[in-house]
């Protein structure tokens, strides 16, 4: 009895000497709104796209200053307008085995010009894809229908997925069977309603600090900040401004994220009549809406009131162009001239709840727009249902919230302009000057001159505005002490720099 209550004692002793074994670090995430499915061709913009950083790599990505720089393609040239060779990364594997090659870019080229793929998001964006050549292993020759010059800073946005998988799947494979399969950090472990958890891929090229990462569905801001506070995630994405303090009380870190998109109020033009077809009717709310006050009031001000559809740094930005001011004299005059001296009625859809203080500056533009004499009504719709409505030409309302997207603008003139270069995409505002201007710099090979006829867009733009320019997207994220490396870029997560101090 004494001997076995010694080797208790011993074995006690030992333990005690011995260092405790390191918990796992895993990154637990509370965000608005958790895609339905890993597909990767869903989904561009943050906070929805976040699962899809975790797990897939693009061909190319953008530095912190918007500069086109290498992912799973290394180096590229242009052979013509319309052909671009790119050289793959060698070595890289899926997080199933397979290995990246140009069956990669083959296999999702051929998918995303099927009537299932083009619709969706990615193969929107690279519409401009018409073929893919194997040339060898890890090179392949990208056949355009287009002419264009900034062709590797739309493939930032190419997202691939192991080709024999998705041919066997399409990704849509629910339950305990592999779903989304990629070369990125993390492998999915389960993508349920409300909460996705993944593991550490320590095969991919850019393998993770941290052993896991966790995602939770939180629609509002309140259950987000609630769980941040009791420890049950230690990131959030989308914090209101005003939330600094509380964060920083509990000793988090309070992350300012500027996105690459710009918000704005689009004018819905294209598919039903509306007195927002006059410009000067558009022109007038934009001096009717306090910019700066809301910025003040409701976003602290991080940034000025945008006076283009385009961000700093990106290809074309015109900083000669000024903010349309407050000015709700001029506002009224303008309605008079355009034969609405008394205002007019209208609906304006809005989808409230992906981003903090949504509801306040939407109410504060619908203030400001009443004391000129429109009438909004606010008409609430999930950001799926307008956007599918958006695309398919059947917005009943005659404005809605809106963002660019990414470091070239051309490419949103898909849905303003009459360009038509998406099959099944309908487009919400078009005026025949802006489409012309938009044709002239898509055909122009010169970046130099390319980024000239940019300026000439916007200038036009800002005097025939599609709707109510408001600012450039900034979002604010809380960390919870102890995670380091969290360094975001041009709307890219750089999940692998990420490490948590226990």
């Amino acid at each position: 009895m004494r001997a076995v209550r010694l080797g208790f004692i011993a074995a006690a002793v030992i333990a005690a000497a011995m260092p405790a074994l390191a918990a796992e670090k895993i990154l637990r995430v509370g965000m608005g709104f958790i895609p339905e499915s890993p597909n990767p061709y869903r989904g561009i913009s943050l906070p929805p796209a976040f699962p899809h950083h975790a797990v897939y790599d693009t061909v190319t990505t953008l530095d912190a200053k918007g500069n086109v720089a290498p992912s799973l393609a290394v180096a590229w040239k242009m052979e013509s307008p319309e052909s671009w060779v790119f050289t793959l990364r060698k070595g890289v594997t899926f997080s199933n085995g397979e290995a990246l090659t140009s069956e990669t870019l083959l296999v999702s080229q051929q998918y995303m010009s099927t009537p299932k793929g083009r619709p969706e998001t990615i193969g929107s964006t690279m519409y401009m894809v018409d073929k893919v050549e194997v040339i060898d292993d890890l090179t392949v020759r990208v056949k355009l229908n287009e002419p264009d010059p900034l062709f590797p800073l739309h493939a930032s946005a190419w997202r691939v997925t192991a080709p024999k998988h998705w041919k066997s799947t399409n990704a849509e494979v629910v339950g305990n069977q592999p779903m989304g399969i990629g070369t990125g950090p993390f492998v999915i472990t389960s993508w349920e309603a409300g909460k996705i958890v993944m593991k550490a891929n320590r095969t991919s090229w850019r393998a993770p600090k941290i052993d896991g990462l966790e995602i939770r569905e939180l629609p509002d801001e309140a259950s987000r900040l609630q769980a941040f506070a009791s420890g049950a995630v230690n990131m959030v994405l989308s914090v209101a401004p005003d939330e600094r303090e509380s964060v920083e009380k509990i000793g988090g870190t309070f992350f300012p994220r500027l996105t690459t998109q710009v918000a704005f109020i689009g004018a819905n033009t294209y598919s039903r009549e509306s007195p927002l077809k006059d410009k000067r009717v558009r022109m007038a709310l934009n001096y009717a809406v306090n910019r700066d006050a809301l910025l003040k009031q409701v976003l602290r001000d991080p940034v000025p009131p945008a006076a283009q559809l385009n961000i700093p740094g990106a290809v074309g930005y015109d900083p000669d162009l000024k903010p349309i001011p407050y000015d709700p004299k001029k506002a009224k005059a303008l309605l008079a001239e355009a034969g609405y001296p008394n205002g007019f009625k209208m609906e304006m859809g809005v989808t409230p709840g992906l981003r903090p203080n949504d509801t306040l500056y939407y109410q504060q533009i619908a203030s400001d727009l009443s004391k000129v004499g429109v009438q909004v009504e606010l008409r609430q719709h999930t950001q799926g249902v307008q956007q599918k409505d958006m695309f398919a030409g059947k917005l009943t309302v005659e404005a809605f919230n809106m963002i660019t997207r990414g470091n070239d603008m051309i490419t949103d003139y898909r849905f303003r302009t009459c360009l038509n270069l998406t099959q099944g995409r309908a487009p919400f505002h078009c005026e025949p000057d802006i489409t012309a201007a938009a044709k002239e710099a898509m055909a122009e090979m010169d970046p130099v001159k390319r980024a000239g006829l940019y300026k000439k867009i916007l200038k036009l733009e800002s005097e025939n505005p599609p709707g109510i320019f408001l600012w450039q997207s900034v979002e604010y994220d809380a960390l919870a002490k102890g995670i380091t490396g969290y360094a975001p870029a041009q709307d890219f997560m750089n999940l692998q720099t990420i490490d948590i101090k226990n």
